[in-house]
């Protein structure tokens, strides 16, 4: 699994990943995130999607997370793969492949209605990148 649950929380849910660089816990956060919602092995990769956001860390990655849950509830996108295509201090810009949710094919699991800024963060410490979210369901 490439994230772990954050289980010492009541009422919501959360998500803690790990990566050698911001890109790459960036695009595991927002994965995860979508794994909360459904299955994303079951994803196919059909459609193309860009997602941008401007804050500073670590507000920056629950904002970005929570323009993806914006096209998720619009759109029903849900997203299999991840790619930033733009990181700088304050701005992130990622692209996302994946597919509409299809009942018939995808399992629904969470219903995120946002990442929250409670206990957000993101740090480097020994080398890696980690981050915390948690969700309001």
């Amino acid at each position: 699994m490439f994230y772990e649950t954050v289980d010492d929380i009541t009422a919501d849910a959360g998500i803690r990943v790990r990566g050698s660089s911001l890109e790459e816990v960036v695009c595991k956060a927002i994965l995860a995130t979508f794994n909360e919602i459904t299955d994303i092995e079951r994803v196919q990769e059909r459609e193309e999607v860009e997602v941008e956001a401007e804050a500073p860390l670590p507000f920056l990655l629950a904002d970005l997370i929570n323009r993806a849950l914006v096209v998720h509830e619009s759109r029903r996108f849900v997203a299999k793969s991840c790619k930033v295509i733009e990181l700088e201090e304050g701005r992130v810009k990622v692209r996302l492949k994946g597919e509409t949710f299809d009942p018939n094919r995808h399992t629904s699991k969470l219903v995120i209605k946002a990442a929250t800024y409670h206990r957000i963060r993101v740090e480097r410490k020994n080398g890696e990148y980690e981050a915390e979210v948690i969700f309001d369901i």
